[in-house]
């Protein structure tokens, strides 16, 4: 019997331009819908560094980085600033973004399994620090923090699996 799918859906705002995104991964290959149109994805992220695509058999290379609360992506020479709306959503290594002043509930996109946690309850963190590193997929994912504060909850510890949806850490903004 094959893997059971995990399944994302959010939606994503590039330019002008708003689309419906869901996210099927089967076997470690996602079938990622883009509007109405749907395209086979392999993707590699490691833990820092460009990620790379294979997108319908054609290779990529992106890099992604958070900026005022929005992922930007360089692919082929082009930058797009892209905004994804669902609450509390991460992209990819741990990009996304909240909202100035506000704080970061960091949320599992894939179930996997916990492997470092960098932060405990009480802590202090700036921005880009590590908080969580989730194995999904045969892939290391780093989390970290959006914003400056301090941890208010941890809900995870190493070794432990979470689903897709489950609260990792949530960090309030200094001063809150």
């Amino acid at each position: 019997m094959g893997e059971v799918p995990t399944d994302m859906k959010f939606t994503v705002t590039v330019g002008p331009e708003t689309l419906a995104v869901e996210v099927v991964e089967e076997g470690g290959r996602y079938r990622v819908r883009l509007g109405e149109e749907w395209l086979e994805v392999d993707a590699r992220m490691p833990a820092s560094g460009p990620v790379s695509l294979l997108i319908d058999g054609a290779a990529y290379v992106a890099d992604l980085a958070e900026e005022d609360g929005e992922v930007v992506a360089t692919l082929g020479g082009a930058t797009y600033r892209v905004q994804v709306a669902e609450a509390g959503r991460r992209f990819g290594r741990g990009r996304g973004g909240a909202a100035a002043g506000a704080g970061q509930r960091l949320i599992a996109p894939m179930p996997g399994r916990v492997v470092a946690v960098h932060v405990r309850a009480g802590d202090r963190v700036e921005p880009d620090a590590p908080l969580v590193v989730l194995e999904a997929m045969k892939m290391e994912n780093e989390f970290r923090a959006t914003v400056a504060g301090v941890v208010a909850e941890v809900g995870v510890a190493v070794g432990q699996t979470v689903n897709a949806g489950d609260l990792l850490v949530v960090v309030t903004p200094e001063g809150a």
